[in-house]
């Protein structure tokens, strides 16, 4: 039980330091096809920012390892901080008005984040045991299939946005931005 208990943490390990890297090649994927158009760079930035606003939505509920978020958007998905991001990165690949880079992207995602959630979910198993099957049971992991009341349960607190430091996602989304507006001037698409 111990070496099997020591190989799940290093896979948990493994995917949590992977999550970087793969952001990194899923943005280097994006701008290496991208051929961004003002028209392709309007409509992905729409996409973008919905993406990120559910980030800190998410971002401004949950109370990561104190208790079961069950408000706000965890009302409708067990992970909108990981829509969010699927989100964006579909956003910037609408900016990149690229087939290939979403699917290389939208692979990526699923390699690197499903296995992510599944180990967080153990995790969150152990530490509150039936409370998290019972929420398991009740929401989808990633797509939201109906509406809950329990949405605008719970409170929104900025606080927490800026404990779990949205802003330097909000910064980076920016900067990947305006990358794109400096490659559609390059490529004379703007």
């Amino acid at each position: 039980m111990t070496s099997e208990t020591t190989s799940a943490q290093r896979l948990h390990k493994l995917f949590l330091r992977a999550r970087i890297p793969a952001s990194i090649l899923m943005a280097l994927a994006i701008i290496i096809f991208a051929h961004p158009s003002r028209e392709s760079f309007m409509a992905g930035l729409v996409v973008i920012v919905i993406g990120e606003l559910v980030r800190i939505w998410a971002s401004g509920h949950i109370h990561k390892s104190a208790k079961v978020t069950t408000t706000g958007p965890y009302a409708l998905v067990r992970h909108p901080l990981y829509l969010g991001h699927l989100l964006v990165a579909t956003g910037f690949c609408i900016v990149s008005d690229s087939i290939l880079a979403f699917i290389i992207v939208t692979i990526s995602f699923f390699i690197v984040y499903m296995p992510t959630w599944k180990n967080e979910e153990k995790n969150l198993i152990n530490l509150f045991g039936d409370t998290y099957v019972h929420f398991m049971e009740k929401r989808p992991a990633l797509i939201p299939l109906r509406w809950s009341s329990d949405v605008s349960k719970g409170s929104f607190s900025w606080a927490l946005v800026k404990q779990h430091r949205e802003w330097n996602h909000v910064a980076a989304l920016a900067g990947g931005a305006l990358m794109m507006i400096l490659l559609a001037w390059y490529h004379g698409s703007w």
